[in-house]
């Protein structure tokens, strides 16, 4: 690798540890948590109007 694309590799990780600490994960948690709700919902709705 070259030295520029191991330069931009660290920059990057130490980029993307500092937004996981500094609370990005509970953003990340929080988008994907949403989105199973609304398949569980939509699914529930589904059935409900089948039954």
């Amino acid at each position: 690798m070259l030295f520029i694309h191991q330069i931009m590799l660290y920059f990057c990780t130490a980029v993307c540890a500092l937004y996981l600490i500094s609370g990005g994960y509970s953003v990340i948690r929080n988008y994907f948590q949403r989105k199973i709700d609304e398949r569980a919902a939509e699914k529930i709705s589904q059935k409900s109007e089948v039954a």
